[in-house]
Order: C-alpha cells, then sequence, then structure tokens
C-alpha cells in the first residue's frame, strides 16, 4: 500500500493552501504534501514536503487524520498533521503557489476535503475511508469516524 501525508500549517486564523501546479491534483487548492519515501516514517515525509513544496520547516505538528482511499483497485494511505509553529516564509516553487485563507474554498478542492478536513479544523482527530473512480476523477463517497494516534 502506497503512504502519503499532508501538511496543514495554521498560523492564527489563517492556514497555508497550496495551489497545485502540477501532478496529480493540478490546478486544485490543497495543502503540502505527498508520498512517503522508503525507509522515511510520515512525519519525516511532512517535514521534507513542507521544506520542498513552499520552503518551510515544521518545528511543532501532530497527526491529526488517517485517510484511507480506494480508487480503482489501489488503495492509499494519508496521514494528516496539523502543524502550529514552523520556521521560513512560504516561498512558491516548481509544485506549488502558497497562499493564506482564513476559510477553505472547497469548491476549489478534492471532493472528500468538504467532509474530513471541518472535522480536523474543529479540533477532532479521525479516521476516514474514502472512494474515488481509477483515475481520481469520479468521487464515490466515504466516511471518518473518531480515533486516537499514539
Amino acid at each position: 500500500m502506497m503512504e502519503t501525508c499532508l501538511g496543514i500549517v495554521k498560523d492564527g486564523n489563517f492556514l497555508l493552501f497550496i495551489r497545485k501546479l502540477r501532478g496529480l491534483g493540478e490546478g486544485l487548492l490543497t495543502f503540502p504534501g505527498g508520498k512517503v519515501e522508503e525507509n522515511e516514517k510520515p512525519e519525516e515525509c511532512v517535514t521534507r514536503e513542507l521544506k520542498e513544496e513552499v520552503g518551510i520547516t515544521p518545528t511543532r505538528f501532530s497527526k491529526v487524520a488517517e485517510i484511507l482511499f480506494y480508487h480503482g483497485d489501489e488503495e492509499e494511505k494519508m496521514h494528516v498533521y496539523l502543524v502550529s509553529e514552523y520556521v521560513g516564509i512560504p516561498t512558491m516553487s516548481k509544485e506549488a503557489l502558497p497562499m493564506w485563507l482564513k476559510e477553505p474554498i472547497y469548491d476549489e478542492m478534492w471532493a472528500d476535503d468538504k467532509i474530513w478536513l471541518p472535522l480536523v479544523l474543529k479540533g477532532e482527530t479521525i479516521c476516514c475511508k474514502f472512494y474515488f473512480s481509477k483515475d481520481w476523477s469520479e468521487f464515490k463517497g466515504g466516511e471518518c469516524k473518531s480515533c486516537k494516534f499514539a
């Protein structure tokens, strides 16, 4: 199973979104993240991806969600972290245009985000399952429940 990570950076009343400039989800509003590399822990992945995509280093973060995606015959696990402290200034990369927003613009995001993100922003820790078509173009639904992480 492929594993990925996602970092939600919160600074006061603002969230650090990115406009995805290439790859899966190109054009969408999302958060920095990517694939967990071989011999890498998910928390190392989120640190690396934040540096690569927006040029910041998280110094305090906690896991807030684990999301299983099923698309075609594929299964993927995404580890979601809420970053409360970081160093650096978010800057554009080849992958991402960073922007601070007070509220998510769900119409410009992945379809599943409107289900899980409000729960995370309310302070819940959650485990979710979502179903997409093989090419990710069609959202087929899903669910979330509360869960705890060690």
